[in-house]
């Protein structure tokens, strides 16, 4: 059992560590860019996951839905996104991301330095990475619901929903 906690411990400290690695990365990629890190979540998302509506949006980023508003305007001025009318529904907007393909010279470095790590991998080491990072996503995913319904007026941030605590 005290291994396994360690192992545990060691772990959480990991993803931590690479979560602020990932955060600095993040802010110099959109200050590279022009832009901000809610701006580069929202072009990352849409880039990865297709085409979304702005509720969708502003639903899997946390961003209130009348500053996803704002976001998805100055994203568009500026080449970025581009709005184009649902094929189901004429009335409601999806968002998608043809500028993002402008970052890749930003990003060529950082992929590289990772593929050079994965050359390294068995696949079957691959394989246990994969199934990890996959799980702790959905993990996290899921903490970060829940801290969103309990966050509201009233309730207490320190309730134990996050994952990435730093008093575990």
């Amino acid at each position: 059992m005290a291994d396994a906690n360690r192992t545990s411990s060691a772990l959480r400290t990991a993803l931590r560590d690479l979560r602020i690695e990932l955060s600095i990365n993040t802010a110099r990629v959109a200050s590279l860019a022009g832009l901000n890190d809610s701006d580069l979540a929202v072009l990352d998302i849409v880039a990865r996951d297709g085409t979304q509506s702005p509720t969708a949006l502003a639903r899997r980023t946390g961003i209130h839905p009348a500053t996803m508003t704002g976001v998805l305007s100055r994203l568009e001025k500026a080449g970025w996104i581009t709005r184009r009318p649902d094929a189901g529904d004429g009335r409601r907007v999806e968002i998608e991301a043809p500028g993002f393909a402008r970052l890749s010279e930003i990003y060529r470095d950082g992929n590289w330095r990772l593929d050079e790590i994965a050359a390294r991998l068995t696949p079957r080491e691959a394989g246990a990475i994969l199934e990890y990072l996959r799980a702790v996503s959905e993990a996290v995913r899921s903490a970060s619901r829940e801290i969103g319904v309990s966050s509201g007026p009233g309730s207490q941030l320190g309730s134990g929903a996050g994952t990435l605590s730093p008093s575990r």
